[in-house]
């Protein structure tokens, strides 16, 4: 009967041992478990902040180009344009054939063979790397015409080039248009893209008063010359910049030319009227000694031909603003 006992007092006792021994272990899994989640918080805080991190220092991410795409629909409208834009996918083809982004490995930058390519970061290992592209076809003659805008990095910095050529190779140049540079350096740096004229009266108005005045610029006077001329048949009878493309004054006589008297054309301004002048080579005189005829053309005449729709009026400003100030003045 005691050794029952006994064996029964022993069995109690290794059965409370036992359930001690669990219940000093419970804390330790509870603060294991804990740890692991203390553990796996940090690390995605971490993880999460190096996203944001590399999101911020990319030179272009989704919130940028949504940033681009609302400034030119804002922006379009007081040019009386409408852009399309490259998606991503789909080719984007212009009115005079050319598709981008496949014909960039086709084109030429500011003259040069500097290669240029498509990336969606803006990194790459070509010279300039596209990250945008949107294109206006022109409805006003002379058809067909087009102006496709390029927005792209060119070591590390961003620069906006523009195509609007109809014929040959298409040179891609540095857009002069002030709104457009200043948004693309501004989205790029973080900022806003800046305001934009929504309304079209004051656009118009603008335009207007603009174009009267820049059309008594000598530079601007004398690529619509050029063009009357022939000079840029080859470029589908646009202006475009060349090398050593200047104009000098000299005794009350402005020249254009790049720097051959076989390029020049004289021209004087006044007022309304300008007289230009061609070389009478009937009886066999050089570009030197050839006597001078004078014409009559209204600026009226010249800028309706020459200077009357968005796509003259911006490649005409365009390519004076790339030439040097006149010489002589």
């Amino acid at each position: 009967m005691q050794n029952r006992k006994l064996k029964l007092t022993t069995v109690l006792l290794m059965g409370t041992l036992i359930l001690a021994g669990c219940t000093s272990e419970t804390p330790n899994i509870s603060k294991s478990n804990g740890h692991k989640t203390t553990t796996s918080k940090v690390s995605n805080n971490h993880h999460k902040s190096t996203t944001n991190d590399n999101k911020s220092d990319s030179l272009w991410n989704n919130d940028k180009d949504n940033k681009l795409e609302s400034f030119i629909n804002q922006w379009a409208p007081t040019m009386k344009q409408s852009y399309k834009k490259y998606d991503g996918h789909h080719s984007l083809k212009t009115s005079v054939g050319t598709i981008y982004p496949d014909d960039l490995s086709k084109v030429t930058v500011a003259d040069s063979n500097a290669s240029i390519g498509w990336s969606k970061d803006g990194e790459g290992s070509d010279s300039y790397n596209v990250v945008a592209i949107y294109n206006y076809d022109g409805t006003e003659p002379p058809l067909p015409n087009h102006i496709t805008y390029f927005f792209a990095f060119h070591d590390g910095q961003p620069i906006v080039l523009v195509d609007q050529s109809r014929d040959g190779t298409p040179n891609l140049s540095e857009t002069q248009n002030n709104d457009v540079r200043s948004a693309f350096s501004n989205i790029v740096a973080g900022k806003s893209a800046g305001t934009t004229n929504n309304s079209s009266n004051q656009a118009t108005t603008s335009k207007k008063a603009s174009s009267s005045q820049m059309t008594t610029d000598p530079n601007m006077i004398g690529l619509m010359l050029r063009e009357m001329r022939g000079s840029y048949d080859g470029n589908g009878g646009q202006a475009k910049m060349e090398e050593y493309l200047s104009v000098s004054l000299e005794d009350g006589m402005y020249r254009i030319g790049t720097g051959t008297l076989a390029s020049e054309t004289p021209y004087k301004i006044n007022g309304n009227t300008v007289t230009y002048y061609t070389k009478d080579f009937s009886h066999g005189d050089t570009d030197a000694d050839a006597p001078l005829v004078p014409h009559d053309i209204s600026l009226k005449d010249l800028e309706s031909k020459y200077y009357s729709t968005d796509a003259q009026r911006q490649n005409i400003q365009d390519v004076a603003s790339q030439m040097p100030a006149v010489s002589g003045e």
